[in-house]
């Protein structure tokens, strides 16, 4: 089994672009900023028909920061905005094979509790990862996704490697 070891890319707008967007209150001034609040509208889309469905995935810290399972959704986006700092390992699909990551294009990135990620359909990612003791990160998405449009892969049976995130 080969561990690879993938540094953090630093987030922003255009590093994140392959993957999606990414979603932060600083990158541009707030459409309304009264004395009681300030508002940043449409800071990102998710384009889906149907139900919009918010839940919760809850991550360990415990567990490290290695990632051994990919995900992606073929048909629709979906949005993490967590509640504590975590770590998202993300990668394109395999331009010759649409069942496959391209392990080439592996990242990973910070997200910190505040700021939101839109991640593309068709972009291969899994669970946020966190160093803190329990993270929980809203997940937002089409509401059919689990059950109509999730595909996943063992990375060590597929490929016989495994990411760890390191700084």
């Amino acid at each position: 089994m080969k561990k690879i070891s993938i540094k953090i890319t630093d987030m922003s707008v255009e590093s994140f672009r392959d993957y999606g967007q990414y979603l932060s209150e600083g990158l541009r001034a707030p459409d309304a900023d009264v004395p009681e609040l300030k508002f940043w509208n449409r800071l990102g889309e998710l384009n889906h028909e149907g139900n919009t469905s918010v839940s919760v995935v809850q991550t360990y810290g415990k567990n490290g920061l290695f990632e051994e399972t990919f995900e992606r959704h073929q048909r629709s986006g979906e949005a993490l905005l967590p509640i504590e700092d975590i770590y998202i390992v993300a990668a394109l699909t395999d331009k010759n094979d649409q069942d496959k990551p391209d392990l080439d294009t592996v990242k990973a990135f910070a997200v910190k509790k505040g700021e939101a990620v839109i991640l593309g359909p068709g972009v291969w990612h899994h669970a946020p990862l966190t160093e803190a003791e329990t993270a929980n990160t809203f997940v937002v998405f089409q509401a059919d996704t689990p059950e109509n449009d999730f595909f996943a892969i063992e990375l060590k049976e597929e490929f016989g490697v495994y990411f760890e995130v390191v700084k």
